[in-house]
Formats: C-alpha cells, structure tokens, sequence
C-alpha cells in the first residue's frame, strides 16, 4: 500500500513537472506600430470648399493588422511580435483627416459621407511592406488618390516611395514608412492647393 502511494505520487509529481514545464516558454510580448505624421502640414490659404475623406481602399493582404515583409520578389512573409496597432487603411484615413484640419485648406474635412462635400478624396493604397535587397531595406509605400467634385473626376495622382531604412528591423521600417507617408501626404496637400 505505501509503494502504491509512492508511486502515485511519484507519477503526479512527474505530470506536475512536464505541465509546469510548458508554461516556462518564454512568450515575447507584440510591438504595435502607427502609420503616423511627425511633423506639422503647412498652412494654406482656406477655401471656401468642403472635402469627404472616404476610407481608403487597400490591396487585400495589405488590409491586416500584420507588417508584410519580402526578401524575394512576390514572396511575402509577416513579422510574428511587430504589428500595426489598426487597419492601414483606417489609419491612412486618419491621419489625412488630422493633416487637412491642421492645412486648413479646407472650411470641412470629413470622415463620414455627406451629400453636402463639394468634394470627395478616394484612394488606393497598392503597396505597403518592408523590402530587404542587398543587404538593406527600404519601406515601400505606393497609392493613387482621385479627387471628385459632383461624381466627375476632377484629377489624379500618383504616390510611390521607396525609403530606405536607417536599420533593418521592423521598427526600422516603421520609421522609414512614416517618413514615406509624411512626405506623400505634404505633396497632396500641395497639388490639392493648386488644385481647388
């Protein structure tokens, strides 16, 4: 009777252990980033127009929470712990509606459709990732951006850069990306000053 116990509890001591034993991996906690403005739009001359932001359309493995990377061409990978904190799209969408306010280039700048906007900006973000090429890497940003004024398409654009990142990391391409957007964002407040 006493070797039975013994050897019961020997044998929960063991599951004990190989349980205990799992929760020792170590878990690494996720980075979350934003696609965000550093510095201030310039200051334009208000018009006396209104402009509908809609959300931004985005080639659909780009419109995920996860960093695309790529070391090969078309063969795309995402970091595992380095995440955007929202949709790229909705944080594109955000931080233009920040930078029209701060332009005030505009009397109204919204984010919800209203049948009052003299104008309405429509995009497409088609390129969004990290590039590694020959051993350094570059954030990789692209889009097109329409503006319409009473369902005519009033002009077009087209946006691609290509930054290279001051470190190889995620948070490297995040820096760079930011870079990327601030300065596409500062041209299309421009041409939609010559524009308007």
């Amino acid at each position: 009777m006493v070797q039975e116990n013994k050897m019961k509890y020997i044998a929960l001591l063991l599951m004990i252990l190989a349980l205990s034993g799992c929760s020792f991996k170590e878990v690494k906690p996720t980075n979350y980033y934003t696609l965000e403005l550093n510095s201030k739009p310039l200051t334009y001359s208000k018009s006396q127009k209104s402009i509908y932001i809609a959300p931004p359309k985005i080639n659909a493995p780009y419109d995920s929470k996860n960093i695309f990377f790529t070391q090969k061409p078309y063969v795309f990978e995402s970091y595992a712990v380095n995440k955007w904190l929202e949709l790229p799209s909705l944080q594109t969408q955000s931080a233009w509606y920040d930078a029209f306010k701060q332009s005030s280039l505009f009397e109204h700048v919204a984010l919800q459709k209203n049948t009052n906007s003299d104008l309405i900006l429509k995009s497409h973000i088609s390129k969004l990732y990290h590039v590694y090429e020959n051993n350094q890497s570059f954030a990789w940003i692209e889009l097109f951006v329409e503006l319409f004024q009473n369902d005519q398409r009033l002009k077009t654009f087209h946006f691609s850069q290509k930054v290279l990142c001051d470190e190889n990391s995620p948070y490297g391409f995040v820096k760079a990306s930011n870079k990327a957007f601030e300065s596409i964002t500062f041209e299309l407040l421009n041409h939609l000053s010559q524009t308007i």
